[in-house]
């Protein structure tokens, strides 16, 4: 795998969906998802990258929540804020969510439910930001208000953290007309930020 490790990036995950979809078509063997659940749910956290979308997942217990859909591809200027991060040793540090904020969770994936259903990428970039200031709370990222200030200077859709990792991407629509130059200006100004840039395609399913 190119993926590193350790960054939140589900590195981990798509090497053991591989392994078990490589063991299954050489002993000819049928493997659907939920049989890969089955088998990974005994080794570690898993996220939901088994699926040929955009999906709602429980990635400690290992089972899909919802599929929400797909859309458009997007590009994503990401930044390392440096280090590894030992998924199993994360998802095991007890969560010090409230009442409020689990609601604010169930809001959030109601919007982003809704925002996938209508291809709208301004409100999956609102959520997502949303989404990792609550994160915060857990694994903090120093360069986050930065970076969303690099975000609104850039005409970006939001920003986007690994949730048990050390990255973060600015998301941007690649059909808006000036791309290219809110591609560039997100770039320099994430190398002038943190040192080190690396720019992703999100997949479209379509």
């Amino acid at each position: 795998s190119m993926l590193p490790e350790g960054k939140g990036l589900a590195s981990s995950s798509a090497d053991l969906v591989a392994t078990a979809r490589a063991v299954a078509n050489a002993l000819d063997e049928p493997m659907p998802p939920r049989r890969i659940e089955s088998h990974l749910a005994r080794i570690e956290p898993t996220d939901g990258v088994l699926y040929p979308s955009i999906v709602a997942y429980h990635h400690r217990s290992v089972r899909l929540r919802a599929r929400l859909g797909s859309l458009p591809s997007m590009a994503v200027v990401s930044v390392d804020e440096g280090g590894e991060v030992d998924t199993v040793a994360f998802n095991s540090i007890p969560k010090p969510f409230t009442a409020a904020d689990k609601r604010r969770y169930a809001r959030l994936l109601e919007h982003v439910t809704r925002a996938v259903a209508r291809r709208d990428l301004a409100e999956v970039g609102r959520v997502a930001t949303a989404s990792a200031r609550m994160n915060q709370a857990l694994r903090h990222k120093w360069s986050l208000e930065a970076m969303t200030g690099i975000c609104d200077s850039a005409g970006g859709l939001g920003v986007v953290v690994g949730h048990s990792g050390t990255t973060l991407g600015i998301l941007l629509d690649t059909a808006a007309p000036d791309f290219p130059a809110r591609l560039a200006a997100a770039a320099q100004e994430c190398q002038e930020l943190a040192g080190n840039v690396t720019v992703y395609r999100t997949l479209s399913f379509d």
